[in-house]
């Protein structure tokens, strides 16, 4: 946790500026006539000038080793609140609940914390025209609260029990629209004095992760339902490098209560590393993920699945341009067949800073490889396991994921205020085979590739912005407009252009 050093408050800099020198404050006498006794008597006296100065000198000492309160943290268990154990450090009036002290020697410790999100969304033509549609939107609930438990000697216990609810969808709830209640996570965390020279920690039950941008490893936390896995982790610090190894199982979201069970036709395993490089202004990161799918559909059919995935990207930024680049190379087999899958997506950035809204524009490319038909040998659809629930554009929409695509895109974006930012996106998409089809975010096939021979899936005008109303509170509207292309208009169902709206406001506590 990086820790910010307030200033000090501006009476210290008014009492210690050149034009206010120490010396006149406590020597210049009086103005007016009188004997010395009377003088002495209206001129302060030298101890209490000095009791409050060391009040000023305490309050700007306590201000600098105070740091700020933490932003909240996509993944709530990696908020630190430990600093919270000296009284002082209290200035948010819900500071009481993030450190609730269970010793006399503050030690061992409880957080509390949480979410309440309220969502409305509309469509026009949802899946491109196909399947239940609803024209008057629907309304997305979703409430969160954890217990954070510190217990000394390296060990600690998490647990976070959210509800989702649905309300007003024709159609019914998609399997991430509605959970009522269910354990989001629930894990026993040990410290292992392995090395002198490195940290070891390692977790026990369900939680969640995510991994550098997102693309592969994703806490998804657009849509309604959040994704958690049920397994073991361990966490490595040293030399620089920070990795994280685990050995888990998806966990099975169902709309009913407590009854999210571990998917046991899925194994996912794997190491992801990351090393902060100064020269390069951001880092790197190195990764394999392993995972064994005994019921995997894609256009070819349905079989079982076994994908290692070897990656690594660079990210981070020099002056006004920032970059994030990602090259990835998939192996193993399905149904049988061999398995040979790439990805390359990349993302740069240029951020006017001298002028007042700090606008930033970039330019991203994506490509990623689909399947060649039976008449390759090979099994080529691209899988992006568990990514981000907002995959392209700059709207909380995924009409498509990224199995067979390239993508051209440009973003947009401006501070409007200091709690206010502006996104516009817009995206161009192509099947990358013309012998396989289109998926969603989640690797689900939406529509056949045997159909057409057209290669233009279409393009995204997409748009939002956000209102960071407090710490607590944000606020944000977003709009979407994506225009069907000949692969889609030349289906059995013709596509349709589709619009989306939507609109929410959130608490974190």
């Amino acid at each position: 946790m990086t820790i910010s050093m307030p200033q000090c408050p501006k009476v210290n800099r008014a009492i210690f500026s050149a034009r206010a020198p120490a010396a006149s404050i406590f020597s210049k006498p009086l103005m007016g006539t009188g004997s010395r006794r009377e003088k002495e008597s209206r001129t302060p006296s030298k101890w209490v000038w000095m009791f409050a100065l060391s009040m000023i000198s305490s309050s700007a000492w306590a201000d600098s080793i105070c740091p700020s309160p933490p932003p909240y943290a996509l993944l709530r268990q990696d908020e630190d609140y430990s600093y919270l154990r000296d009284p002082g450090c209290k200035r948010d009036f819900l500071d009481p609940i993030k450190f609730i002290s269970l010793s006399p020697q503050k030690d061992q410790y409880l957080t509390l914390g949480g979410e309440v999100r309220e969502w409305y969304e509309v469509f026009r033509n949802a899946n491109w025209g196909v399947g239940p549609q609803d024209r008057d939107g629907y309304l997305l609930q979703r409430i969160s609260t954890y217990s954070d438990w510190h217990l000394g000697d390296g060990i600690r216990l998490f647990g976070q029990l959210s509800s989702a609810t649905l309300d007003g969808r024709n159609g019914g709830p998609r399997p991430v629209d509605e959970a009522q209640l269910w354990l989001e996570q629930a894990f026993a965390q040990f410290d292992v004095p392995a090395f002198s020279s490195a940290d070891i920690t390692v977790r026990l039950g369900r939680q969640e992760f995510r991994f550098g941008s997102g693309r592969f490893v994703d806490v998804r936390d657009g849509p309604n339902v959040r994704r958690a896995f049920d397994g073991v982790s361990a966490v490595l610090d040293v030399g620089g490098w920070h990795a994280t190894a685990l050995v888990t199982r998806p966990v099975l979201n169902r709309p009913s209560m407590f009854d999210d069970p571990s998917d046991t036709r899925t194994t996912f395993w794997g190491l992801y590393a990351t090393k902060a490089v100064s020269s390069m202004g951001g880092g790197v990161d190195l990764y394999y993920l392993g995972i064994n799918n005994r019921q995997a559909t894609f256009d070819r059919g349905t079989g079982d699945q076994q994908r290692h995935t070897f990656g690594a990207r660079a990210f981070g930024s020099k002056g006004n341009w920032d970059y994030d680049w990602e090259l990835t190379y998939q192996a193993g087999s399905f149904a049988g067949l061999p398995l040979s899958a790439y990805s390359f997506a990349t993302e740069t950035g240029y951020t006017f800073k001298s002028i007042p809204s700090a606008p930033r524009v970039s330019l991203k490319a994506a490509a990623t490889s689909g399947d060649g038909g039976p008449a390759s040998g090979t099994f080529g659809t691209f899988s992006a396991l568990f990514p981000t629930g907002i995959y392209f554009g700059q709207a909380a929409i995924g009409l498509n994921g990224a199995p067979n695509l390239l993508a051209l895109g440009a973003t947009f974006k401006a501070n409007l205020s200091d709690s206010i930012q502006l996104g516009i996106g817009y995206d161009l998409f192509w099947r990358n085979s013309l012998h396989d089809g289109v998926y969603g975010l989640a690797g689900n096939l939406l529509r056949t590739g045997q159909e057409s021979r057209e290669r233009y899936i279409g393009d995204q005008l997409s748009a939002s912005i956000v209102w960071r109303a407090t710490r607590h509170v944000d606020v944000s509207l977003a709009y979407a407009y994506f225009f069907v292309g000949p692969f889609l208009t030349a289906s059995a169902i013709p596509g349709r252009d589709v619009q989306y709206g939507s609109a929410y406001v959130r608490f974190k506590f």
